[in-house]
This record gives structure tokens, C-alpha cells and sequence, in this order.
């Protein structure tokens, strides 16, 4: 695959606003399609610190040459120490799924001195990681937020939803004496979004956006959404992300030492947080489905807190002991965050969601020898929709949205 070339053009989508266009072209088409355009977009204000150099797209197309097995050809020059750590990225995906094969990769080298910006920038989802990152003391400040518009919870959000998101974030933002950025893409609509996005290729998705950015940054934070726990492979793992850094930015995760209890306590305590905490990957918006186990998870913290009624985007009925006990908790991976919820809810007084939570994870032990031959049955084209829409049922009754695939 190849980087045929980049353009930089007033958006088609949003006046006032620039994008710059990668034109990528495969060798082998897909779906009758061998070339696509990559693009993010950015308010125009910020459009002078747009780069015209290769950083962003090595970050975002390593992961899909590495997925489709083709080289990856780059017509612009990158930076010296991102090429050298591409190298070690793909050795690390490999490790963690031997599928993940390295690739070559053909660029030049960018030679001569580099410009460099001076600020310092995080992402900014309004979830618990993200005001955790903005919130918490440090001697380098923050400058910068920058919120995304195509990214995974906001991939779906219509404009219209994403401006409700953005005037939400731009109150915490002002309050906080931080600019926001706004920001949008297309990535997730490419093949990257066909990549394993879970234990490969978020980080470098989402890391690619602000060094569309670079010369306006000296260091880029990604907000950590693990803790020293987990031991498994991870698509925005804090090795891999810091191995999007060049010579003149930084990349690095933050919080990462927070367990994500201490995380949402910590953030529980800011008035500024709760008005605009989102924490959902399904609803596309400023609001939380509280459907979800991610919902649930947070809305159970607040609760034993006592502050989830200050907490708007959650809404105002009470928190339902009966939902918690039927948490759709397939993943494994998380479950680590519960039986640490467990713990702290029964510290604090509160039994009655311990032992809700202590269901749900019983519940969930109990269907795993079952969740293969459910994934098989959703797949199938004719018996797939209904096998989902039991699985949704058997895991709570009230809710009518189907579960990922």
C-alpha cells in the first residue's frame, strides 16, 4: 500500500473548518476498491500547525499494512526516531498475535531541523480517563484538549450531536482554562477501521490525530484506559503509544498508575467534570444509556459515592439494582474492574450494589462456556439477528439495543 500523496483544502463538510487528505492506494482492492482517502479536520485558527510531513501517516497505516500483509510506501518523509520505532511496534504486535506479521516500510527520512511546537495537548473525551488526565496536578501544564469527532463513542454522532458534545466539553474546557480543540475524522470508515482495532491499532489511530497537529506540540498525552492490572495485549498499550513520539514530540499515556476506582473518585470530586462527564459507547451524544456496562460501571462509583445525582449525562432515575445484576459482562478483561468495585461498595455502606455486582459476575462465569457457540449463532445470516436479540435479552430485559458483534 502506498501513500500516494497528501493535500490540505477547505472541509466539504464544515465551513470554516481545513482538512488534510491522504490519497492511499492497495495492491490489492477490497470490496472493488483500491484506493481510499484518509482525512482529519481541524477548525481553520488551527490549520497553520497542520504538518505536511509523513508522522501521521505512518502512525495510522502501519496497522493496516501490517493487517493486509502489503508494504507500506510513504511519499513523505518521516521522522528518524518514528521509523525506528515502527519497527519495534510491529515486533510487539507480532508477539502479542503472531497474524500480525512486520512488513516493510519505504520513506525517506526527514533530514535538517525540524520545527518545534511548545505545547502540550491531551484527548479529550469527557469520559473518566480523559478529566482524570485534565484534571490532575502537574508541573508541565496542559494546554490543549482535543476532542474527536469519528472516534469510536463520537464515530456515529451526527454533526448535530457532536456540536452538543463539543459546547459540553467547551464549558469544562473554559472553566478549566484549557483550549479545545475540536477536531473530526474519517479512520474508522477505512480499512483501519477493519483492523484489530482492540489489540493493535486504536493507539495508533487515535495518537495519529494530534500529529496531524505536530508542529503546534511538544508533547501529546493519551488518557490511559488501563491500570498496572492488566497484563494482556492492548490496542492503546502505554509501550506502543510512546512509540509514536518523534524527535520534536512526545507521546505518552497518562494515569496509567490510577486504578480506575481511584481514577473516577478522583474526578467525582469536581464540579466541573460531573456537569459534563460521558462515559457511553453506544448513545453518540452528550447523554449516557445507562444500559451499558461501561454506564453501569461508572454510575455504581458515583452512586456509592453519593454524587451520581450531580451527574447530568446520566440522567435523574435511580440506579437499578436489578440491571446491575444483569450486566452484560462478556469480557473478561474487565472483570477485574468489578471485583475491585465489590470491595469498595461494601466499604463504603453500600451492600446492597456489592452484592448486585457480585450477580452480574456469577451471571457472567456462568455463560462463558456458551459465549463461543453464541458468537458463531450471530453471524449466521438468517438465525443472527434473533440469537443477538436473545443474548441482549438473557443479559436484561429492558434493553432493546443488539450487542457488538
Amino acid at each position: 500500500m502506498r501513500l500516494e500523496r497528501i493535500d490540505i483544502a477547505p472541509s466539504p463538510d464544515r465551513p470554516g473548518w481545513t482538512r488534510l487528505t491522504g490519497q492511499v492506494r492497495y495492491d490489492s482492492p477490497q470490496d472493488g476498491k483500491d484506493a481510499e482517502a484518509y482525512w482529519y479536520e481541524f477548525p481553520d485558527e488551527f490549520a497553520g500547525s497542520l504538518t505536511t510531513g509523513g508522522d501521521p501517516w505512518l502512525a495510522c497505516l502501519l496497522p493496516v499494512a501490517v493487517e493486509i500483509g502489503e508494504p507500506l510506501v510513504l511519499s513523505r518523509p518521516v521522522d528518524p526516531q518514528m521509523l525506528d520505532f515502527a519497527g519495534d511496534r510491529m515486533a510487539i504486535w507480532h508477539w502479542w498475535n503472531p497474524r500480525h506479521a512486520p512488513v516493510r516500510i519505504e520513506a525517506d527520512v526527514e533530514t535538517g531541523p525540524r520545527e518545534r511546537g511548545a505545547r502540550t495537548v491531551s484527548l479529550f473525551s469527557g469520559g473518566v480517563d480523559s478529566f482524570y488526565t485534565a484534571l490532575a496536578p502537574r508541573a508541565l501544564p496542559i494546554d490543549d484538549l482535543l476532542v474527536i469527532h469519528g472516534a469510536f463513542d463520537l464515530m456515529h454522532a451526527s454533526q448535530e450531536a457532536f456540536k452538543r458534545v463539543q459546547a459540553k466539553l467547551q464549558a469544562a474546557a473554559d472553566a478549566l482554562g484549557k483550549v479545545l480543540i475540536p477536531s473530526a475524522t474519517n479512520l474508522l470508515r477505512t480499512r483501519l477501521g477493519t483492523t484489530d482495532l482492540a489489540y493493535m491499532s486504536q493507539g495508533s489511530m487515535m495518537g495519529s490525530v494530534p500529529l496531524a497537529l505536530e508542529r503546534r506540540y511538544a508533547r501529546i498525552l493519551i488518557p490511559s484506559s488501563i491500570d498496572l492490572n492488566w497484563m494482556d495485549a492492548w490496542g492503546t498499550h502505554p509501550v506502543t503509544d510512546a512509540m509514536l513520539s518523534t524527535t520534536g514530540t512526545i507521546v505518552a499515556e497518562d494515569g496509567l498508575a490510577a486504578r480506575r476506582i481511584e481514577k473516577t473518585a478522583f474526578v467525582a470530586r469536581s464540579d466541573v467534570a460531573l456537569s459534563a462527564l460521558r462515559v457511553c459507547l453506544f448513545t453518540g451524544n452528550e447523554n449516557n444509556c445507562m444500559r451499558c456496562e461501561k454506564c453501569l460501571r461508572a454510575a455504581i462509583t458515583l452512586e456509592t459515592l453519593g454524587v451520581l445525582e450531580r451527574a447530568a449525562a446520566f440522567g435523574t432515575a435511580r440506579l437499578d439494582l436489578r440491571r446491575v445484576a444483569r450486566m452484560p459482562l462478556g469480557d473478561p478483561d474487565v472483570r477485574h474492574y468489578y471485583e475491585e468495585l465489590i470491595v469498595f461498595c461494601r466499604e463504603r455502606g453500600r451492600d446492597d450494589l456489592a452484592e448486585a455486582v457480585a450477580r452480574s459476575l456469577a451471571r457472567a462465569r456462568r455463560h462463558d462456556p456458551f459465549r463461543p457457540l453464541a458468537r458463531r449463532l450471530r453471524k449466521l445470516p438468517v438465525i443472527g439477528a434473533a440469537a443477538r436479540w436473545l443474548e441482549s435479552r438473557v443479559h436484561d430485559p429492558g434493553v432493546t439495543w443488539h450487542l457488538p458483534q
